[in-house]
């Protein structure tokens, strides 16, 4: 009786898991249908709910990695990063492995850490030591590379990118020229120290945000402690030590440190917004080296059927 009960038992289990094995099959099917339709907060949706009965690995890697990139397109990176950290890397395959650490580096890229970017691209490069197969996360290596203002190394890997990008002699030369004008020190975003913001604002109240770029804003911030630390100073003349104490002195306070720590975020804001731009430069000219490349493959196939027809 007793063997009868577990059998029946470890039935109901089986169907059980095999019903939840078919329902997660449909959902992530529905899933993908709705993300190649760019439907990205749905298929988020119908993602999750394939998570809720999938129970082999590779499966629930596949859903997570998918709803990570949902959350990409939404704009949401730090979730699509809190996705993509679920994935257990071990039991993956390569090309899953790539897919996985090359979404994660960047979505880190995305939310400005790109020493972690680094790092996720440094993981690939040891799993996958294949050169020809890495050669596609060359330009967003670069593009950390110049958010941490390593100019040499982003250069060197530029030109390696060229070399092994099968572009003929002469693009590569013209987009080559492009590259060292790009990095030429004129072009290169000058860096605004924070320490130094401060220390200015410090010294003279406003001078740093002047020095961060923001001049009227600067002058504003000088103007607005001189006529404060003024009325202090008058108050204390004749003899209202009170209200020159607390309103004046006390008011002044807040605004002169107030005025440091803004000059701080100013120049960081400034040095942001100078790679950002110099960046946008740097992917704008990858594009332009992915289209070339595409083009020439293109006449190149159209050559060699007019080869074989003729």
């Amino acid at each position: 009786m007793l063997k009868i009960r577990s059998f029946s038992i470890c039935i109901f289990l089986c169907v059980i898991l095999s019903t939840n094995r078919i329902i997660a099959s449909d959902y992530y099917s529905n899933a993908l249908r709705i993300f190649s339709e760019g439907r990205f907060y749905s298929a988020s949706i119908e993602f999750e709910r394939a998570l809720f009965y999938e129970t082999d690995i590779i499966k629930i890697a596949w859903c997570k990695y998918y709803k990570s990139v949902c959350y990409k397109e939404l704009g949401e990176s730090k979730r699509a990063l809190e996705e993509l950290s679920g994935i257990n890397p071990v039991s993956l395959s390569d090309s899953l492995f790539f897919l996985v650490r090359y979404e994660q580096s960047l979505c880190n890229y995305l939310n400005n850490y790109p020493v972690q970017s680094l790092w996720n691209i440094d993981e690939i490069r040891m799993r996958i030591p294949d050169s020809l197969k890495t050669i596609d996360i060359i330009p967003l290596n670069v593009l950390c590379l110049n958010s941490l203002r390593k100019w040499k190394e982003a250069k060197v890997l530029w030109n390696y990118f060229l070399d092994n990008s099968g572009l003929s002699d002469s693009a590569r030369t013209v987009i080559r020229t492009e590259v060292y004008n790009l990095y030429d020190k004129r072009n290169i975003p000058k860096y605004h120290s924070t320490r130094k913001a401060e220390i200015l604002s410090g010294i003279i109240p406003g001078s740093g945000q002047i020095y961060s770029g923001a001049f009227f804003e600067g002058s504003f911030n000088f103007v607005l402690n001189a006529a404060i630390l003024g009325y202090s100073f008058y108050e204390f003349y004749t003899k209202y030590y009170f209200t020159g104490y607390i309103v004046g002195l006390s008011l002044f306070n807040k605004t002169y440190h107030g005025g440091i720590h803004r000059a701080s975020l100013l120049a960081d804001e400034k040095n942001l917004n100078a790679l950002n731009k110099f960046n946008l430069k740097s992917a704008v000219l990858m594009m332009k080296v992915l289209e070339l490349r595409s083009r020439e493959k293109s006449l190149n196939s159209e050559y060699s059927d007019l080869k074989i027809k003729n």
